[in-house]
């Protein structure tokens, strides 16, 4: 058997595509960020980056993407890529690894010992099948664009440091909202004029919305708004007849009891590494 690793190139798109349907629910991000902004690296936008291919006889048998933002989210269907990708994550510097435990896990056990363990998320992977719409009396549910620009990026910069331990400035909350496209919609849930909630679209496919930045602020905590704005998001995924998913820290008790109550139920273990260069 030959095999070879590469860096994917504007040429490759029609294989990777391929590659990706095969493996549509586990590659969500993937098809997301080459869909729109090809496989071409362009630095100035985060969703960009270098994608490696791994082939056997040249066939691709897996990608592994090392995006601008900071994140490394690898899809292999052979474990012979694993020496191959794992050699090549040694060398680069990413902050975040992560993606079904089964495909991560192999991975992060070859290159733990070449960089720091800051953070280790065992989350569910959520699926929704049967969903169960829930609204909130008086809760009022806008998109991004219809809320003051400034409110909006205060709010980002807030969920993204006490939600999910990450400071950003400005101007990336900015490029955040810019850089989503026409279907990944974000949207904030307001409450008495003041915004207390937010969830977004991560990414697509042909099949499915990906849901995820969902944050409420703490003092509005246990009022149902997560719920309440899920579900909306929930509602117009469905509305494009298309499946809603998402992904929550096995831990987070709250959470995995308003998802549950909405109808969306375990489809796979997943992991979120976040690491120190």
């Amino acid at each position: 058997m030959k095999t070879s690793i590469r860096l994917l190139e504007k040429k490759d798109t029609k294989i990777v595509m391929q590659y990706l349907e095969r493996n549509s629910i586990e590659t969500t991000f993937l098809i997301g960020n080459i869909f729109q902004f090809g496989l071409e690296n362009n630095p100035n936008l985060r969703r960009c980056g270098d994608y490696y291919g791994y082939f056997e006889d040249g066939k691709l048998k897996g990608i592994l993407p090392f995006y601008n933002l900071g994140s490394c989210i690898p899809h292999f269907e052979t474990l012979n890529a694993v020496p191959n990708f794992i050699e090549i994550m040694k060398k680069k510097d990413f902050l975040y690894l992560l993606g079904m435990e089964k495909l991560i896990k192999p991975l992060y056990e070859g290159i733990k010992n070449y960089k720091s363990t800051v953070d280790y998320s065992q989350d569910s992977y959520y699926i929704n099948k049967a969903f169960v719409s829930f609204s909130l009396e008086g809760a009022i549910i806008k998109n991004a664009k219809d809320v003051n620009k400034q409110s909006a990026v205060s709010f980002i910069k807030e969920a993204n440091l006490k939600g999910f331990g990450r400071k950003i400035d400005t101007e990336e909350a900015l490029k955040m909202l810019c850089e989503k496209s026409e279907e990944e919609d974000w949207v904030f849930l307001i409450k008495d004029e003041k915004i207390v909630a937010q969830a977004n679209i991560q990414t697509f496919t042909e099949d499915i919305n990906q849901i995820g930045g969902v944050y409420t602020s703490e003092e509005h905590r246990g009022k149902g708004y997560c719920k309440a704005i899920v579900s909306e998001i929930c509602k117009r995924i469905i509305f494009r007849d298309k499946m809603p998913t998402l992904m929550v820290t096995k831990n987070n008790t709250p959470a995995v009891r308003a998802y549950s109550s909405l109808g969306f139920t375990h489809y796979d273990d997943y992991l979120i590494i976040q690491l120190k260069n």
